[in-house]
């Protein structure tokens, strides 16, 4: 029976076997030495060095996601880790669970406060630097006013 070539067996999630920061490194340094090996080949051998460039375009056709064969949203979920849900999960000691949610109420609170203070401050400053202007304006056109000789 012929074996079917088209269909590629990729693990379900390759970036588990092998991390992340070892698959981009891997693939800059692959881009890095095909196409310097590719320019140099057809510099100095021609056809030789445009055979070398068409191998080097068919592996790279090879991995799914510049192929076509895996959608980039796939591969970037793939290459995205694992991150537990951000909700608190139970301890098992109710007592300990509504303290926490009552802390957690009350920090978010106080953040939010905090915020509208700093925000108050900000404009507080921006008023009093633009009041400061203002009157320093002022000052210099009066000043400019009497040293203008006086027109008769």
């Amino acid at each position: 029976m012929p074996r079917d070539t088209t269909s590629h067996d990729y693990p379900a999630h390759p970036s588990r076997a092998i991390p992340v920061s070892v698959q981009i490194l891997s693939i800059l340094a692959y881009s890095g030495f095909a196409i310097s090996s590719s320019i140099v080949a057809m510099a100095m051998f021609g056809q030789i060095g445009m055979l070398l460039a068409l191998l080097f375009a068919w592996q790279w056709s090879r991995i799914p996601t510049l192929s076509g064969r895996m959608k980039m949203d796939e591969a970037v979920d793939l290459l995205r880790p694992d991150v537990t849900d951000t909700v608190p999960k139970s301890s098992g000691n109710s007592s300990f669970d509504a303290y926490r949610a009552e802390l957690l109420g009350r920090l978010e609170k106080e953040q939010t406060e905090f915020e509208g203070f700093l925000t108050r401050l900000r404009d507080a400053k921006d008023t009093f630097e633009f009041d400061q202007f203002m009157e320093d304006r002022a000052e210099a056109r009066s000043r400019d006013r009497a040293l203008a000789p006086a027109v008769v």
